[in-house]
């Protein structure tokens, strides 16, 4: 729906002491007769929307301000108010809120405007002319310069004469545009030979574009191969590392299998040892009991040699006879024959103690017996 004004207020303007015009959507017809005050509703609603006030022609007589209300379809109102102490619009949003606007000028607040929308201009921006009370009768008494403006206007040949003003305005616009643009365009062609190299170069940039795509791919399959250095260089370093390993662990049993087998000859050896010490501890024995027996056999003259060998003999006879005979009848006589052999070995070892003893004491006497090996110094 078309927004329109649908009330106007005026309070103290020129005749209207305090006056409500209703308005309709479409044609309004305001009918009075002279000086009824028909023009100043007029004036009063140019007031709103264009702020032409002129001094304090339109309060009233007697009055110290006057107002004019418009409001619009959509709620909105509109009041200018005029006076010796106030200079203000006052707007009354479609909630009922009033903002105030004092000490306006000449001009009007954009929130004003905004609200006002855009108020009817006639041809020249101006507001829409009417005539003004005791204004002189229509085209008669206009001057000779109005009267053709007036004419044209009414004719409409206004129109085409802006048209054409318009036409020739705009054609020197676009004779000077173009001639700035020749002039443009001549100076850049002067510019452009500088630079008739360009082409060539632009060949040789298109030429190194090719090439690089070319290095670009060179690279790509450099980078391709050197990944694939990279994983065979990995493989081959693992497969050796997995090798070592191998060889190590056949190293390792090849050590275990020898491991075993020095166990087994370290307990061999081990026995040898043992059985080895034995022998040694046997021999010496053997050889101080030697070395004992050729030390008194030096001693010793034929006679008790020969007892001794006598002696040696039946201790022989007598070890072999126990070691076979067991019990038998004759066995007493055997002990009887033994026990004699006995104190007879008895008695001759005891004998030869003696002679070794004196020989032994002699030998100390003399200096030829060493008593840390206990044994002649001979």
């Amino acid at each position: 729906m078309n927004r329109y004004i649908t009330q106007v207020k005026l309070k103290n303007f020129q005749d209207h002491a305090d006056t409500t015009i209703d308005f309709t959507n479409g044609i309004n017809l305001i009918v009075g007769s002279s000086d009824a005050g028909k023009s100043a509703i007029l004036r009063a609603i140019n007031l709103v929307f264009h702020n032409n006030y002129k001094r304090d022609s339109y309060i009233r007589h007697g009055e110290k301000e006057c107002s004019v209300s418009v409001k619009f379809s959509d709620g909105i109102e509109v009041t200018r108010v005029k006076g010796e102490d106030v200079n203000s619009y006052l707007l009354t949003d479609a909630e009922g809120n009033i903002h105030s606007f004092p000490k306006v000028g000449t001009g009007i607040p954009d929130e004003i405007k905004k609200n006002l929308g855009n108020p009817p201009l006639d041809d020249k921006k101006r507001p829409i002319s009417y005539a003004d009370q005791m204004s002189s009768l229509f085209l008669v008494d206009l001057s000779s310069s109005d009267l053709p403006r007036t004419l044209s206007e009414l004719t409409g040949i206004q129109h085409l004469q802006t048209s054409a003003e318009l036409l020739s305005k705009t054609a020197r616009s676009y004779d000077r545009s173009i001639k700035d643009k020749k002039e443009k365009i001549e100076k850049l062609e002067t510019e452009l030979d500088n630079y008739s190299y360009v082409d060539k170069d632009l060949e040789r940039i298109e030429d190194i574009v090719e090439k690089l795509k070319d290095v670009n791919n060179q690279i790509e399959k450099s980078n391709r191969a050197r990944f694939f250095i990279e994983q065979n260089n990995k493989i081959f370093t693992e497969a050796k590392q997995i090798k070592v390993k191998l060889a190590k662990e056949k190293a390792f049993a090849e050590l275990k299998e020898n491991f075993d087998e020095l166990l087994l000859l370290n307990k061999k050896v081990s026995r040898s040892i043992f059985y080895l010490s034995e022998y040694q501890k046997i021999a010496k024995e053997y050889k101080k009991t030697k070395s004992d027996l050729l030390a008194c056999e030096q001693f010793l003259t034929e006679e008790n040699k020969d007892l001794m060998e006598s002696v040696k003999k039946l201790i022989d006879t007598n070890t072999r006879s126990k070691s076979f005979i067991k019990n038998d009848k004759d066995l007493k006589d055997l002990i009887t024959t033994e026990s004699t052999a006995k104190e007879l070995e008895e008695q001759n070892i005891k004998n030869l103690k003696e002679e070794l003893n004196l020989l032994i004491d002699e030998l100390k006497l003399n200096g030829n017996w060493c008593e840390s090996c206990n044994r002649p110094l001979i």
